[in-house]
């Protein structure tokens, strides 16, 4: 469960909270996928909602905008820690491509 402060956030925020519950569920379900699927099943509204903030950003300048604003999030920091543990069991997955998550895991750690 996340603990999320009294005041008001963004739904950047909230969805940056949502996917932190989905990686860390997963997780302790040991990637087998069936929390995620619940989670979203449960979560349906939020996840459309999410899922219209991230619509069209594909080109750099609006991701980096977009990850910007949710450093300021006050769960960002379990945002980023359940990232790089999802990356490392992805590099178990994906053997081929661990140079590059490496790569990732390093530049998500530098922040």
């Amino acid at each position: 469960m996340t603990i999320q402060s009294c005041s008001k956030q963004s739904e950047l925020c909230d969805c940056t909270d949502m996917a932190t519950e989905m990686m860390k569920g997963d997780r302790e379900h040991n990637f087998d996928g069936t929390f995620q699927k619940e989670y979203v099943e449960k979560h349906k509204a939020e996840e459309a909602k999410c899922k219209k903030i991230y619509e069209g950003k594909t080109d750099k300048a609006s991701q980096e905008k977009m990850r910007k604003e949710m450093k300021e999030c006050s769960g960002y920091e379990e945002f980023k820690e359940e990232t790089i543990k999802s990356m490392e069991n992805l590099k178990k997955q994906m053997p081929g491509l661990s140079k590059e998550i490496d790569e990732s895991i390093k530049e998500l750690r530098a922040e």
